[in-house]
């Protein structure tokens, strides 16, 4: 292969990795919520080893790939924590129009599920139903 085609290629890619990481990083910065922000996150570090994959294309230099092996094992470590500690975002309910009846019904089921809850988390001395 012609060099001169060669490196305008590996240019061509680079620029496009730079590109896809600024945009993921948009993401990162106004992400909604936190998985979507996880996702951009995961997304840089798999560009950041494609990036490394283009400088030993270029450069014909191995020794980045213990590099490249140390992002991913980090990035896999990192998105796993995270998705075991993560506590989930607040959304508000969503209204939705019913009739009267309907909201009455809706209005004591979870009022109910709310006193279940409560009963729940009462201690076992302060419970009716203990022996």
């Amino acid at each position: 292969m012609d060099p001169q085609l060669y490196s305008t290629l590996l240019a061509v890619t680079a620029g496009l990795y730079f590109v896809a990481s600024l945009i993921a990083l948009g993401r990162l910065l106004a992400g909604p919520n936190s998985m979507d922000r996880l996702v951009s996150l995961e997304s840089m570090i798999a560009m950041s080893q494609g990036m490394l994959a283009v400088y030993i294309a270029w450069s014909m230099d191995t020794s980045v790939a213990y590099a490249m092996l140390v992002i991913a094992l980090l990035g896999f470590i990192s998105s796993l924590s995270v998705a075991r500690f993560r506590v989930p975002d607040k959304r508000p309910r969503a209204t939705v129009r019913a009739s009267s009846r309907e909201a009455s019904r809706e209005a004591s089921r979870d009022a109910a599920q709310q006193a279940a809850r409560e009963e729940d988390l009462k201690h076992v001395d302060e419970k009716e139903d203990h022996f």
